[in-house]
């Protein structure tokens, strides 16, 4: 892709600069997008432990009582 790039590159005005533009598109593309599963996964994991952390406390309020 590069090489190829390269070879077109040459009879253009905009040069390689605008490759490089692109592949810095894409990979604030695929950064964002990495960042926003990590926090939707930390959101849900957050969410699990609250859960869990209410299921302990009744447990642990029943067996007081038991």
């Amino acid at each position: 892709m590069i090489a190829e790039h390269d070879e077109l590159a040459t009879h253009t005005v905009a040069g390689t600069a605008f490759y490089l533009e692109e592949l810095e598109r894409r990979e604030r593309r695929r950064s964002a997008e990495a960042s926003d599963r990590l926090g939707r996964k930390a959101f849900w994991l957050g969410v699990s432990n609250t859960v869990l952390a209410l299921v302990a406390a009744v447990a642990a309020i029943i067996a007081l009582f038991k």
